[in-house]
């Protein structure tokens, strides 16, 4: 959002993060450095961070269930499973629309859709609005308003019901907080350390080595050495041997140790960033402390630990905007997740195993399962549970 659009709003910005986030100044931080959604990004580990997220989040399919006495039955054909599995807007897939909310809410703590109804009132579009392009206002009755500029200046007015809101980590029920709103100044720090190292690439002057001799060299013999170290640079020419001679030594020159320090503080702006969308290192690409093992244990951490608060969030406020009070004790929006924590086939097959012969699953559940097709025979459930608990019982 550029500066024209804060004088085109019809009620002042108050706040003085989102004044600096829409003149895309940014907060000031004690490093110097200003940083709001946009500067933010640049850091390479918060980008990693929002867009893992968002992304896992957005290739999740959500089904729309019925609560029945007998469980839940999954209502394909309902017109929210179409609208957030297939096409939400006119111009939009589900992925991009699911990306482009996380992303709002991931970078500023809101994220908005407009709500457009059909003749009957049944929700049949959902189109993204800019988090910087909407204000909210508590009204009178107790009730949210939004008020939206487009980018031509127009200002529009929204009821509650027109309105996905999605918020996180709200100190007031009404607007969210974004991580990089919060932690802003370890991320300015991570920005400042960022500066320093590509400043010291583009003015430092740095040396592997030195060439030392008792001796004092002509200009003859400084011409001749010079020609020989030319033939050296560039990396075609890495390791090659160097003949030294005329009582000539080469010293080799080790990491300095601000320079170790330096690196070891960008590892800790890593670190920081995972610590504020609380997600592991290893998905933001850090694997130095990576074994198979806590791999493993890392994607189920991600499941319960990163994603699964996103999803109760996101599933309550799709089923609060999109569901009608009437039917919101019957119906369930659920995101499935099974495929994030898919195993091995040797692992799955295994498992198939057990729940075939323990009657939870019959043999075409599982075929369908692994994208296959049924065969005929395959929607009998084993009954071999029954008969080994009357073994049992009759020992």
């Amino acid at each position: 959002m550029n500066l024209l659009k804060i004088f085109k709003r019809s009620e002042p910005v108050t706040d003085s993060y989102e004044l600096l986030q829409s003149m895309g100044i940014g907060a000031p931080t004690s490093s110097g450095k200003h940083v709001n959604s946009e500067i933010a990004q640049t850091l390479p580990a918060v980008y990693c961070a929002v867009a893992t997220i968002a992304e896992s989040v957005a290739s999740l399919p959500i089904h729309v269930y019925k609560r029945t006495d007998e469980g839940k039955q999954r209502q394909s054909r309902h017109h929210v499973e179409q609208l957030l599995n297939h096409r939400p807007n006119a111009y939009q897939t589900a992925y991009d629309f699911k990306m482009g909310l996380l992303r709002s809410v991931l970078l500023r703590g809101n994220g908005y859709a407009h709500i457009s109804y059909d003749g009957t009132g049944k929700a049949n579009a959902l189109t993204l609005l800019h988090p910087d392009s909407v204000q909210v206002e508590l009204l009178t009755t107790g009730r949210l308003g939004y008020k939206h500029t487009n980018t031509r200046g127009k200002h529009s007015s929204y009821l509650q019901e027109e309105i996905l809101h999605v918020r996180y980590h709200s100190d007031d029920g009404i607007l969210g907080k974004s991580p990089i709103q919060v932690c802003r100044e370890s991320i300015g720090l991570g920005l400042a350390q960022q500066e320093h190292g590509a400043s010291q690439f583009k003015n430092g002057v740095r040396v592997s080595g030195v060439l030392e001799t008792d001796a004092k060299l002509t200009d003859e013999q400084f011409k001749a050495l010079s020609k020989m170290f030319d033939k050296h640079q560039g990396s075609g020419n890495t390791n090659k041997p160097l003949l030294l001679e005329g009582g000539l030594r080469w010293n080799q020159i080790g990491l300095a140790n601000n320079d170790a320090q330096w690196l070891e503080s960008r590892l800790f702006t890593i670190s920081d960033v995972a610590r504020m969308f609380k997600i592991s290192p290893i998905f933001l690409m850090d694997y130095s402390n990576s074994t198979y093992s806590n791999f493993s244990e890392a994607s189920r951490a991600f499941l319960t630990q990163t994603l699964r608060p996103w999803l109760s969030n996101l599933q309550e406020a799709i089923a609060s905007r999109l569901i009608s009070d009437s039917n919101r004790p019957s119906i369930a929006i659920e995101f499935e997740t099974k495929d994030l924590l898919r195993a091995t086939a040797e692992d799955r097959f295994s498992v198939y195993d057990v729940a075939i012969r323990n009657g939870v699953m019959n043999p075409n559940e599982c075929r369908a399962a692994e994208n296959l097709p049924p065969r005929k025979g395959g929607d009998e459930y084993s009954q071999s549970w029954i008969q080994k608990g009357q073994t049992e019982t009759t020992e």
